[in-house]
C-alpha cells in the first residue's frame, strides 16, 4: 500500500513539472512583436517662377534745344554720326548735363552727373533688336541713370534709373537690357514684347530681399531664404533653380 501512495506522488510532480508556467511569454504575445515600416521622406517640390511682364516704361523724345554754349562744354564724344557733348551750367555749376548734337540739331539729355563725380560714359549698343546711343552716369550717391538714345526715327530716350547691361538673360535671340539698383539690390528685366516695351521685377516675382544678376555666367543670384543666396536661369519665361 505505501508503495502504491509512493508511486501516485511522484508521478503527480513529474506531471506538475511539465505544466507551463502562467509567467512565461506566450508564443501569440512575441509573435505580436513586429518591425515597423521606416516612413518614405518625400524631397520638397523643386520650385519655379513664372515671369509676367507689363507695360512699364515708353521712350519719351528728346526737347530740342539751343547750342549750348563751347565756355561750358566739358567733354565731346562721337558715336553713331552724332555727338553727345557734356557740359555744365552756368546757374547750376554742381550738375553735368549732357546734350546729342545731330544733323538735325540739338537735344536736350538731362542730367547725367555732378561734382566729383566722372563715372559718366557715352557708347553705342545693340539691345531690344536695335541700336542705342547709351549714355550712363549718376545723379547722386547710389543713384545711377542710363539713358537710351534712339536715333533710328525722331530721337527718343530710355531712361531708366539704375546700373544696365544688355544682355540676352532669357537665350531667345534678342538682348534685354537687366538694371540693378539700391543697397539692397533690385533687379528687373526689360524686353520688347508684342512691339511694346515690358518688364518684370525679380524681387517681386521672387519675394526675395535681394537679387543680382551675374554677368559671368548669365545667371541670377538671389536671397529667396534669408541668409542663403541661391542660383537660376531664365528657360522660357521661368525662374529655373540651379543645383
Amino acid at each position: 500500500m505505501k508503495k502504491t501512495v509512493l508511486a501516485l506522488i511522484l508521478l503527480g510532480v513529474i506531471m506538475g513539472c511539465g505544466t507551463p508556467s502562467s509567467d512565461a511569454p506566450s508564443a501569440t504575445n512575441i509573435n505580436s512583436v513586429t518591425e515597423q515600416p521606416t516612413a518614405n521622406v518625400v524631397a520638397p517640390e523643386t520650385k519655379q517662377f513664372p515671369l509676367k511682364y507689363t507695360t512699364s516704361l515708353t521712350a519719351e523724345p528728346l526737347t530740342k534745344v539751343t547750342p549750348i554754349e563751347l565756355s561750358k562744354q566739358l567733354k565731346s564724344q562721337a558715336v553713331d554720326g552724332s555727338k553727345v557733348l557734356t557740359y555744365k551750367k552756368n546757374d547750376d555749376v554742381e550738375k553735368i548735363y549732357a546734350v546729342l548734337h545731330s544733323k538735325d540739331g540739338t537735344y536736350d539729355i538731362g542730367q547725367i552727373g555732378y561734382e566729383g563725380s566722372s563715372d559718366y560714359s557715352t557708347s553705342t549698343v545693340d539691345v531690344l533688336g536695335q541700336s542705342y546711343v547709351k549714355v550712363t552716369g549718376s545723379v547722386g550717391a547710389n543713384a545711377p541713370i542710363s539713358n537710351y538714345l534712339s536715333l533710328s526715327t525722331s530721337p527718343q530716350v530710355l531712361c531708366i534709373e539704375a546700373h544696365t547691361v544688355e544682355v540676352d538673360v532669357d537665350q531667345d535671340g534678342i538682348k534685354e537690357i537687366v538694371a540693378t539698383a539700391g543697397t539692397a539690390a533690385e533687379t528687373s528685366i526689360y524686353k520688347i514684347e508684342n512691339d511694346s516695351l515690358v518688364s518684370v521685377n525679380l524681387n517681386e516675382v521672387m519675394n526675395a530681399a535681394v537679387v543680382m544678376y551675374d554677368q559671368e555666367y548669365n545667371t541670377i543670384k538671389a536671397e529667396v531664404t534669408k541668409g542663403e543666396v541661391s542660383q537660376w536661369k531664365i528657360e522660357a519665361n521661368l525662374l529655373v533653380p540651379l543645383p
